[in-house]
């Protein structure tokens, strides 16, 4: 079984700060590098493995130590293998892409240190030990011999062989993340049995859609929401900006630079937002004990209820299939989730309180004419999908305070601001703005030499 620990890290000092901050800025500084070559490579139909990537091991093991550059490297060569393994399999993925944040043009600070190159330890005084190069030691006076020591601040719930450390640096909550893979994960001894409950039989469901992506519903009671539309109102406008484009085209001409390259951007928006839903999904899961989860197939839902705007968002901007398969990769390549695919003919059909079939849908609100329920359609599908899928389920899926939209107020509603998934508090009427983030909140070391 595989399981994830995701907690902060603080530096001790002003000092160790400054250490972390080149660390993280050095370490997006050479995938950038690397990444922006083998793009080059690739564009001009040149062998992207002909890139010499030690030279970059070499650049920056000054600062990052020998073994943190080649993870980084290591790190790169999975991305573009899995890249070409789509394009095998007829997708049209794009290439890797930089560690860079696209409204302020700055490198998005993060690393990963090799399983056996750093040390964790939880207790009265829970600390992270990474290694960090020779001249950054001498620039700051770390010892020989010595390494970077950090606080861990969280409540881990596994444990067992740990994987690749990833840490990041969040850049709206001005903190160090980092995220740390355990195999052969078990409960802590010291964590209550609730958070075994993935070997309990906790399982979840998931409405996926295209306003809202995905709603979840979990069988002890707890619920996520994913909302797009926003996006969706990009992905159309940048699509008819293209046809724009097209129409000014000479006769016999299909394609330019520039439309290829709105193409590809757009493709490579959807692909970021998805992936990074995925992500967030996966980690949610695990920390909620999940060991099952019940996709909704929008297979049969399509052929019942087509039309152009459905097909629109659920092919061309969703991409659902792929969505499908990195569900499935992620959740049960990297977590140990078993997924599981139904059909969702007929879950938004029901009422999630009593089973009766007397509802009336008007957008995202669901209203039961026999018990009065009120309530968000997707949130009511996902909970309808774990009681006619999951044996263990009884009604009502969740506790409510009353009968009225308000009963799902307190879920969690999602976001994507263009960096990440963001909680927002306000009613899941209201059409939200791109929040996209500005600004130079945080403090960023100054970074080396590098691409972007």
């Amino acid at each position: 079984m595989r399981r994830v620990n995701i907690f902060r890290v603080s530096p001790l000092s002003e000092r160790d700060e400054l250490i972390l901050y080149e660390v993280l800025d050095a370490s997006a500084a050479l995938w950038n590098e690397l990444t922006y070559h083998r793009r080059q490579h690739f564009f001009n139909n040149r062998d992207v493995w002909n890139v010499d990537a030690d030279e970059y091991r070499v650049k920056y093991k000054g600062v990052l130590g020998s073994a943190t550059a080649q993870q980084l490297i290591r790190k790169s060569d999975e991305a573009w293998r899995s890249f070409f393994a789509l394009m095998e399999d007829g997708e049209n993925p794009s290439p890797p892409g930089y560690w860079k944040d696209e409204d302020s043009g700055e490198r998005t600070l993060q690393t990963l240190i090799r399983n056996d190159q750093y040390t964790l330890k939880w207790g009265e005084r829970s600390r992270l030990e990474i290694p960090v190069g020779h001249d950054l030691k001498e620039k700051y006076g770390l010892g020989y011999h010595e390494r970077l020591r950090l606080e861990a601040r969280g409540n881990p719930r596994w444990e067992g062989s740990q994987g690749r450390l990833e840490l990041v640096y969040d850049k709206d909550a001005e903190a160090f993340r980092a995220r740390q893979p355990v195999s052969e994960a078990t409960p802590r001894r010291d964590e209550p049995l609730a958070a075994a409950a993935g070997d309990d039989g906790v399982v979840a469901a998931l409405d996926i859609g295209a306003n809202n992506l995905v709603a979840v519903t979990t069988t002890t009671g707890y619920q996520r929401l994913y909302h797009a539309r926003p996006q969706f109102h990009r992905f159309r406008r940048t699509t008819n900006q293209i046809a724009a484009l097209q129409e000014r085209l000479e006769y016999g001409t299909w394609s330019s630079r520039h439309i290829r390259q709105m193409y590809r951007r757009r493709t490579e928006h959807v692909r970021h937002l998805q992936d990074a839903l995925v992500r967030d999904l996966a980690e949610w899961l695990a920390e909620h004990g999940v060991g099952e989860v019940i996709a909704g197939d929008l297979s049969d839902v399509l052929q019942e209820h087509w039309s152009a705007r459905v097909n629109e968002k659920t092919h061309q901007f969703w991409s659902h299939g792929r969505f499908r398969r990195r569900l499935q990769e992620v959740l049960e390549g990297e977590y140990s989730i078993r997924v599981r695919e139904v059909s969702e003919v007929g879950s938004s059909s029901t009422c999630p309180d009593c089973g009766s079939e007397n509802i009336h849908r008007e957008g995202d609100l669901l209203t039961c004419y026999d018990c009065g329920f009120e309530g968000h359609s997707d949130l009511a599908a996902s909970e309808n999908l774990l009681i006619v899928n999951d044996g263990s389920m009884a009604r009502p899926a969740v506790s409510r305070e009353n009968t009225t939209e308000r009963a799902h107020r307190s879920v969690a509603r999602l976001e994507w601001n263009d960096h990440r998934w963001r909680r927002r508090d306000h009613s899941t009427k209201a059409e939200p703005e791109n929040q996209s983030t500005h600004g130079d909140a945080g403090k960023f070391a100054s970074g080396g030499a590098g691409i972007a």
